[in-house]
Parts: structure tokens; sequence; C-alpha cells
């Protein structure tokens, strides 16, 4: 099927933190996907810009990024718990987020909460959609709400009610949207049974004190059974535009090592630094990291709430980092003295390994 065309100043925009205005062409589609039930169903803004509006178009995209990611030796995980994934338009991103999704046992997760940014819109402590939402739209198909949990976590006094406009124009949550439905929704690998069901938190103003609090509150639901966490966050915005060139040890760069170009290897030491800190688990030498160089990571917040969240979890996870890539690094793009945006992912698995029976 013919896709629609996507102008290079539209592609570009889905590469950072500032979402473009949707098209025309992507109007209608948001305005005509409208139906009696309008108000209860978030509906996917970012669609026919950031990513595919058509629907097979978009399952044809996110089936050959997970592909790529089988080809390569990403194998299904039940004993997954978490994952840290990239929130960029998906011809950006996509093929980092791809390599954590690729690993999701779907046939074993019953609730998925997501936790990211508010790029936009201030937000006091962490935000819940409001009481009336009963689902995330996408291309591929509605994703439910588990309006029970999220009942429980209004009921706490904690949570902030995050208004359908600026739901619908915050990013971070969506662009984990296209992997969940073609997963959760279309894959010939699941044993049937309803989808898992969505808890979304949007993080916005919170400190140290509110961050462990947070934690302390989300480690129950970390250790439940059928639970994954989806934590959305891009790393290093560099260059120009984003009024950050700070640069870190070039030995510690794995991925550009070579370039190609010289400020990439920089860039990528830099991020190794944080991601050395997020795996190690030390919220408090990663929130000093931060307090030094100001690494411009979006999901800062989200990601040191998973971290209190891990701390205050009796179950023990290890943080392995799988992938890592630069924006200014992909084919045809220029230097990143202008733009760059970094993307890596993160798989959480349990440091214990039950053990085998052996029959007698």
């Amino acid at each position: 099927k013919h896709r629609p065309s996507r102008p290079p100043s539209i592609l570009r925009a889905g590469l950072g933190l500032r979402p473009p205005c949707a098209g025309p062409a992507a109007m209608q589609r948001l305005l005509g996907s409208l139906s009696s039930s309008a108000g209860s169903v978030r509906r996917a803004k970012h669609a026919g810009s950031w990513y595919e509006g058509d629907g097979a178009a978009l399952r044809e995209d996110v089936q050959q990024l997970l592909a790529a990611e089988w080809a390569e030796g990403a194998a299904r995980d039940p004993r997954l718990k978490a994952v840290i994934a990239p929130h960029a338009g998906l011809r950006y991103s996509g093929a980092v987020a791809a390599r954590v999704y690729a690993c999701l046992d779907t046939n074993v997760i019953r609730r998925i909460f997501l936790i990211g940014p508010s790029h936009h819109a201030l937000i006091d402590g962490i935000g819940l959609p409001g009481e009336g939402v009963t689902a995330y739209a996408t291309p591929l198909g509605d994703l439910p709400l588990d309006v029970d949990t999220l009942g429980e976590l209004r009921r706490t006094g904690l949570f902030s009610a995050v208004p359908m406009r600026v739901d619908e124009a915050e990013h971070s949550l969506e662009m984990q949207l296209p992997f969940l439905a073609e997963l959760l929704l279309h894959s010939p690998l699941r044993s049937g049974g309803p989808p898992a069901v969505l808890v979304p938190l949007l993080v916005g103003q919170v400190g140290p004190e509110d961050e462990a609090r947070y934690g302390r509150l989300l480690a129950p639901y970390l250790e439940a059974d059928g639970n994954l966490f989806v934590i959305s966050s891009d790393f290093c915005h560099w260059g120009a535009q984003f009024g950050y060139t700070r640069t870190g040890r070039p030995e510690l760069a794995e991925t550009y090592r070579d370039g190609p170009y010289p400020e990439n290897a920089s860039i990528e030491g830099l991020d190794r630094e944080g991601m050395a800190l997020i795996a190690a688990q030390d919220a408090e030498g990663f929130r000093q990291y931060l307090a030094r160089d100001a690494n411009t990571i979006c999901g800062r917040h989200p990601i040191l709430v998973l971290l209190e969240t891990l701390r205050a979890s009796r179950r023990e996870l290890r943080v392995d980092f799988v992938k890592y890539a630069q924006s200014s690094a992909m084919p045809g793009m220029g230097p990143p003295t202008n733009s760059s945006v970094s993307y890596a992912c993160a798989c959480l698995t349990p440091t214990y390994v039950q053990p085998v029976p052996v029959r007698a």
C-alpha cells in the first residue's frame, strides 16, 4: 500500500524534543477517528508525523524493526521486568527501541506501567490520565488502560490529573505504543486472551524525596508477577539546537569510537558514564553526574523513579544496556554540531535464576 509522503522537515522534527504540527492529512485522520465515545480515548496525535498514520504501513515498519533484532539474536525473555526505551521519531530511534521490545514475552505480561517525562507541561509530581480515559488509540488498534490500578494510585493522593490536551500533546508515552500495539494486539506469538492493560504515568516536577516516595509506592507493583515497567527516555541532546555542547571521555565510547564524526565518541563517552551509573543502580551517583555535567537526558526523572523503585523493591534486578545510537551518526546526517540526539535501551531481569528441578 502506498505510504503517505513525509517531508524531510517533518522527519527531522521527530528527532528530539519538540513535536511538529500535524499536517492537514494527519488532522483529517485524527478528526475522523473521533466517535461517540470521544473523550474517553486518547488520540494518537503524533501518528502521520513521528510515525506512520496508516495501520498497514506502520505494521510493516514495526515488524521490520523487530525482525532485524530477532535476526541479530534478540529473544523473548519471560523474566523481563522493566525496560528503558527511547521515544524519538520511529525513523530515528525505532531501531534502538526495537531491541528491547523484541525481548518481550507478551504471554506473561498482564499490566504495563508506562513511565515517561512531560516535555512541555508543568505537572505537579506524577500525573495520571483523567478518570474518564479508558484507552490509548493507535493506528493498530486501541490499547486499554488499567482503570482499577489507576484508581488505586489516585486514591493515594500523590498523583495529579493530566488534562487530555496535555496527554495528547506529549510524545514520550505515545512513541512506545506502536511496538506495544503490534505485540499485544497482532503478534502471532501471543497465545490468546485479552491484551495487557496500560498504566500511564507522566513524570513532571519531582525532587529526590518525591522520587524516593514514588519508588516506595511503585515497588510492590514492580515485584508483582505479570507486571512490566517501560521507562521512556532519550539520552544526550547535543548541539546548537539544544544549547548543549559539553563532551565526555571518548575512550568510554563503544559504538562510535571511530566516528563517523569526532564529536560522536565524546558524546557517547558522556552518555556511557551516565549509563554505567544507571546500570549500577546508583541513584545518588546519577544525580551527582547530572548536576556536574548537566547531560540533557530528558527522561532523567523517570529513570530516577525507576532507580528508587529498585532500591525499595525486595526483588533484585540487574540492568543491562543492550543498544546505543546517535541520530547524527545515521546515514545522510550531518555532523553533530547543529543537532544530535542519543538513544539507549536497557533490559532489567532478575539476578536470581530459578533452578530447574531434577527428577529422581
